[in-house]
């Protein structure tokens, strides 16, 4: 009897291991197949990888960061690729939150990837969309501008802000928004001025005047003249403004003003620039309005700050200094 038993034992403790062994071969043979069909080769790697590189190189960002999500899904990435991945979700919500004029997000973005200095397909990507956020920026800043000097009265300046604004690229979705709500104030703008210049008594012929609009207008060069002769602009012939227009000149300067901020230079646009201290430029610019020659629009008074590259640009109403780049 006690035999029979020991058998029977041994039997059933035999069936049990056989069956765990085969579960746990089953097992394995199963997270082998799971792990082969997850993995990637290296050359497979290597190629989604450059196929992103080309999407990038195509101006198509969304589909490189498609490309690339086939390696990450199945956890096969190396460094490189994983970095990318990365970079380029920040640059797709960073051109998402610019497109939908959420400029403060954007910004946060940006900053992230303001390190990135490869790959140069990237860069490139990068350097666009901080060009649009730019743009973004300066449209909502010339945007407001009109509106508060137009209600202030101030219609030199509501001309200047809404011709800069309307010289920005409308291929932006948020610019031609702002330049799109902005149509209504040009023929106000207008009126107003006209209106103005007809109510002032001419201190000087017209002759005297013709030409030196934005000249005799400018804050720099009746600043200037008075420093040198203690006289007015207004009693100053139109040879001896050309004189002071000319020392209040600088390309160079204005080249890299231009590139750092993205304000765009029209034809008639009428640049002074005055040095401040060693680093700091102060830049106006002038542009004669398109409805009245003898009104000139005040485009904006800059500071430059030649160190740092930052500018800076002055509120009419308050007379305060902010940053615009």
């Amino acid at each position: 009897m006690r035999i029979r038993l020991r058998k029977a034992f041994w039997g059933a403790a035999l069936t049990l291991l056989a069956t765990v062994a085969v579960g746990c071969s089953a097992n394995s043979d199963d997270n082998n197949s799971s792990s082969s069909s997850s993995s990637m080769t290296t050359e497979q790697v290597e190629s989604h990888y450059t196929k992103a590189l080309n999407y990038l190189d195509k101006g198509t960002p969304q589909q490189a960061y498609s490309e690339l999500s086939k390696v990450i899904a199945k956890n096969a990435g190396n460094k490189k690729v994983k970095v990318l991945y990365k970079n380029l979700g920040n640059l797709l919500s960073a051109k998402r939150a610019v497109t939908e004029n959420k400029l403060s997000k954007a910004d946060k973005k940006l900053q992230q990837l303001a390190k990135v200095k490869k790959p140069d397909k990237l860069v490139k990507q990068i350097n666009a969309v901080q060009k649009e956020y730019q743009a973004v920026k300066l449209a909502k800043i010339y945007y407001n501008e009109t509106v508060a000097y137009y209600d202030a009265g101030k219609y030199s300046e509501a001309g200047g802000s809404y011709q800069t604004l309307m010289a920005l690229s409308s291929k932006y979705q948020a610019v031609a928004s702002y330049q799109e709500k902005a149509k209504s104030y040009q023929q106000k703008i207008a009126a107003a001025q006209n209106q103005s210049v007809a109510s002032q008594a001419k201190s000087t012929s017209q002759a005297t005047n013709s030409g030196y609009t934005n000249a005799r207008s400018s804050k720099i060069v009746s600043s200037t003249y008075a420093s040198q002769t203690g006289s007015s602009i207004s009693s100053a012939t139109n040879s001896q403004v050309s004189s002071v227009v000319a020392e209040l000149s600088d390309t160079q300067i204005l080249t890299k003003f231009r590139t750092l901020t993205g304000i765009p230079q029209e034809a008639g646009d009428q640049y002074y620039v005055t040095k401040l201290d060693d680093n700091t430029y102060q830049i106006e610019i002038r542009h004669t309005s398109p409805d009245n020659v003898n009104v000139s629009n005040l485009k904006g008074m800059y500071k430059y700050d030649y160190a740092t590259g930052k500018v800076q640009k002055a509120d009419e109403l308050t007379g305060e200094y902010t940053n615009i780049n």
